[in-house]
């Protein structure tokens, strides 16, 4: 998202004019909703925005920069302009530019339905100020229990970019938070799991960097011993972090390896219709391993599901689930099918009948969308 004004304002006019040349739809084809939570980090001159997908159908976003609230002077960007379709990246919900100039603009996110325009996001004043930027408060901070385990995370939120995350604990809440206070902890990142001894406690976060600190996060109380809901309820606004269970998902690995789950001819069983030898349409279908490795994440946090592979190139157009990828449903919005997921592949080597390994990678730039799969 380049913002230089003398090359955009061309190249945004001639995207325009391109996409608004486009045929028209039938009546069929309908407007995406509004995106939401619409928010940035800035790290120097990188700039990086992100915001939740758009309800009904889109093919793309329309990205709005002015230089004055409520019009769009300086550039318009489609996002299809930036990407290679085979890979969809550009369904996904965010977009960096590490050259942003310096400067103030009011920037909102459209939906785009082939050439049929949705509603526009709420619109954000973003000031690139060319130096450090102090971070904003972190957003969302949620706690997962099961016994004595528990994972808890939060989102960073807008501002610069942290470069420490810090969670302090207390015996108290609300007005009188840190009478009691049991300490703090700094982190690298703002995710972790931890085993609780008994009692209660008041969680709050704050972040930092070279520029300063944030305000207070959120604060939530979490009880040892006391598990919080099946599946973690959605935040008022924004998304719920992504937890780490790097941990969990290696030992489930190894727990499906003993069980001879990670074998090749469970991993990637054959396909009625497919030849052996037919790989991609091999390794995008339910098996007993990713049904082990769901079914026992499902145990930490029902939002858990299967990754619901989207045709594109080299991929059968009944692809029904990756057969090594999971997906967390971050969103307010119902789980099934929705894009509003993190993505993570849990097995390497997937299809290749003897070199299967345990993996834990998180894919932060391909598009995928929630599934139960029928199971759930």
């Amino acid at each position: 998202m380049k913002l230089a004004r003398p090359v955009l304002a061309l190249t945004a006019a001639l995207l325009l004019a391109a996409w608004l040349a486009a045929p028209q739809l039938s009546a069929r084809q309908t407007a995406p909703g509004a995106p939401s939570d619409l928010g940035y980090v800035l790290n120097g001159i990188n700039l990086t925005l992100s915001w939740t997908h758009s309800t009904g159908p889109f093919t793309s976003y329309l990205i709005n920069v002015g230089t004055v609230p409520g019009v769009a002077d300086l550039a318009r960007f489609p996002t299809t302009t930036f990407v290679d379709p085979s890979k969809l990246p550009q369904y996904l919900s965010s977009v960096n530019n590490p050259a942003a100039p310096t400067g103030s603009y009011y920037v909102s996110v459209q939906g785009v339905n082939g050439s049929v325009l949705g509603a526009a996001s709420p619109e954000i004043n973003i000031v690139i100020p060319g130096g450090c930027v102090p971070p904003g408060r972190p957003e969302n901070l949620t706690a997962i229990v099961r016994g004595s385990a528990s994972w808890i995370a939060w989102n960073p939120g807008t501002g610069g970019t942290p470069s420490a995350w810090v969670l302090q604990a207390s015996t108290t809440s609300g007005a009188n938070f840190g009478v009691g206070l049991l300490g703090q902890a700094a982190f690298a990142t703002p995710a972790f799991s931890v085993a609780l001894p008994p009692g209660t406690y008041y969680l709050r976060a704050y972040s930092a960097n070279a520029c300063g600190t944030s305000g207070f996060s959120n604060e939530i109380a979490v009880t040892a011993g006391v598990n919080t809901p099946a599946s973690t309820p959605a935040p008022a606004t924004g998304r719920l972090p992504q937890f780490d269970v790097r941990g969990d998902v290696l030992r489930i690995a190894q727990q499906a390896r003993n069980a001879g789950l990670m074998d090749g001819s469970v991993s990637c069983p054959s396909r009625a219709g497919y030849s052996d030898s037919d790989i991609e349409a091999r390794k995008v279908n339910l098996n007993g391993y990713i049904n082990y490795m769901v079914d026992n994440l499902r145990q930490i946090d029902g939002r858990f599901g299967y990754n619901a592979k989207n045709p594109r190139a080299g991929q059968p157009l009944n692809a029904i689930v990756a057969g090594d990828e999971f997906a967390y449903h971050y969103g307010r919005d119902t789980a099934q099918g929705s894009p509003n997921v993190y993505l993570v592949d849990t097995l390497g080597g997937h299809c290749t009948f003897g070199r299967e390994s345990a993996d834990y990678r998180p894919f932060y730039n391909e598009f995928g969308t929630w599934t139960g799969a029928g199971r759930f």
